[in-house]
């Protein structure tokens, strides 16, 4: 499978850039979000959180208009994979300065990368993580208030085994 790099996303994004009629807000999640930050090298496929129908619509039409080549994940409202994000996610969400005329892209916030995770929570996100509440230096109570926050389409005891799990290893 093939990795995307910061620099291969940004000119991805550079084709959707020159074809979009309008602004639209793009939210980095996942390994996207990771590797926008600099936690990862690349990752193996793209994901995006966009609130704004009219942006998510417009979003999915260039997407399969152009058919970039690469796998992107897009979700909409404020969820990620089975999560319903925070109502706050987006204020504490960085922005991610660029050259774009009509991609504004934020990176959602690293605690938010973790708790967005723990359900799926398999080796791979359990690596994303542990990287995270390293080079981040997240306190297991910070990660655990802020979980409380999320709401999700799956199981809410998978969520909180996980969520266990977590707490009480990776700290």
């Amino acid at each position: 499978m093939t990795r995307v790099s910061k620099t291969g996303l940004l000119s991805i994004l550079y084709v959707f850039d020159e074809r979009l009629p309008h602004k639209i807000l793009l939210v980095a999640v996942g390994g996207t979000a990771m590797t926008m930050l600099g936690i990862k090298a690349s990752t193996k496929d793209i994901d995006f959180n966009i609130p704004e129908k009219k942006d998510y619509e417009e979003f999915v039409r260039l997407y399969k208009a152009i058919s970039p080549g690469v796998a992107i994940d897009y979700y909409p409202n404020n969820t990620v994979f089975t999560e319903v994000l925070p109502e706050d996610y987006l204020s504490i969400a960085s922005d991610y300065k660029s050259n774009f005329e009509n991609i504004r892209i934020k990176v959602l916030n690293p605690v938010d990368i973790v708790c967005s995770k723990i359900s799926r929570c398999d080796e791979a996100d359990i690596e994303d993580i542990k990287s995270c509440i390293k080079i981040y230096s997240l306190k297991k109570s910070e990660v655990a208030a802020r979980a409380s926050l999320y709401a999700r389409v799956g199981s809410d005891e998978i969520f909180q085994s996980n969520l266990n799990f977590i707490l009480e290893n990776l700290f």
